[in-house]
């Protein structure tokens, strides 16, 4: 059975790991290893013991900037995914805009080519 160090190092290499796949665009691995280090953080904090608090702060502190570099790399991709959504609503409406007066049977070309005259 691994103690709490041990657990939290691995959360550690799961976390840069993560960051890793996240900095990729790989989104499957990035949340693969979320769960993985969630669970191993989770399991290191029930088995930890007050021997090793001093070192368990380390690890911790640690842990909190690896979270912190995740989360800033989680920010730039939402304000990415923000900016193409963004642009893709604008190009759909202009797409739309066209549609409504290719389409549309009351416009006034249509009224000029039906009259009878």
């Amino acid at each position: 059975m691994a103690n709490s160090l041990t657990l939290l190092d691995e959360a550690l290499r799961i976390g840069e790991r993560e960051l890793k796949a996240l900095k990729n665009g790989d989104m499957d691995v990035a949340d693969e290893a979320a769960v993985e280090r969630e669970r191993l953080i989770s399991e290191a904090w029930a088995i930890r013991t007050g021997d090793i608090e001093g070192e368990l702060r380390k690890k911790l502190l640690k842990m909190q900037s690896v979270q912190l570099l995740l989360t800033d790399e989680l920010k730039k991709l939402h304000a990415s995914l923000k900016s193409q959504l963004i642009a893709s609503k604008k190009k759909s409406s202009g797409y739309k805009g066209y549609q409504r007066s290719v389409t549309r049977p009351d416009s006034s070309i249509s009224n000029c080519l039906d009259r009878r005259g």
